[in-house]
């Protein structure tokens, strides 16, 4: 597996469910971290909001990672039904978040269900579908000599130069499509005469291999 499907931009949309008003706020995420940055966002923004219940998808394949919450909400009414949204579309490293503005009418349990969900459809409709590249993150120690051919090593392979650490050699961090990975070692081989040395390979699920 190459790409996955995922949204194509963070939107933000708004339904009214009775007196009640409901806001959907997606983030494209790689990481726990960035979904728990992005919900906290989201809390900033709409801070007058009774509820702020989510759900993300992270990963794929047997490292995909699935969470919700219903914060507040009576259980079960919230969070789940915007994950099976997201899980319904096929998407991952995707987070919603679930903004609910109380009206003065209790929506009831069945009635909770169903406004969350469409809240959440409307915001995966509006953000739009696509398929994005898995990526790895690899780290490289490289010889000072040998640093410009490597870098126009991983250029050739289309990928993308993060960053350096510059010590007794060269420690490059390095952005790669996953489909590349398999020709990498003997761009780099060749590149640095066999000097340049892959240290590590995160792919964009979080696996270290």
């Amino acid at each position: 597996m190459y790409s996955y499907r995922t949204i194509a931009a963070g939107v933000r949309t708004k339904i009214a469910v009775g007196a009640c008003r409901f806001y959907a706020s997606l983030s494209f995420c790689r990481s726990e971290e960035e979904a728990r940055s992005f919900l906290n966002k989201v809390k900033e923004e709409l801070t007058a909001a009774t509820h702020h219940a989510y759900a993300y998808r992270l990963g794929v394949g047997d490292a995909l990672l699935a969470r919700c919450d219903d914060d507040g909400e009576p259980a079960g009414t919230a969070g789940p039904p915007m994950l099976a949204v997201l899980e319904k579309a096929d998407i991952t490293n995707v987070m919603v978040v679930g903004t609910r503005y109380f009206g003065g009418v209790k929506l009831g349990v069945g009635g909770l269900i169903r406004a969350y969900r469409s809240c959440a459809g409307a915001g995966v409709e509006a953000a739009r579908i696509c398929s994005r590249e898995l990526k790895a993150k690899v780290l490289l120690q490289v010889p000072y000599d040998c640093l410009g051919a490597v870098v126009r090593g991983v250029e050739a392979s289309a990928g993308e130069t993060l960053g350096f650490h510059y010590g007794k050699d060269v420690s490059l961090e390095i952005l790669l499509p996953l489909k590349e990975m398999d020709k990498l070692p003997g761009r780099i081989a060749s590149a640095s005469r066999g000097q340049a040395v892959i240290k590590q390979v995160i792919k964009e699920s979080g696996l270290t291999f």
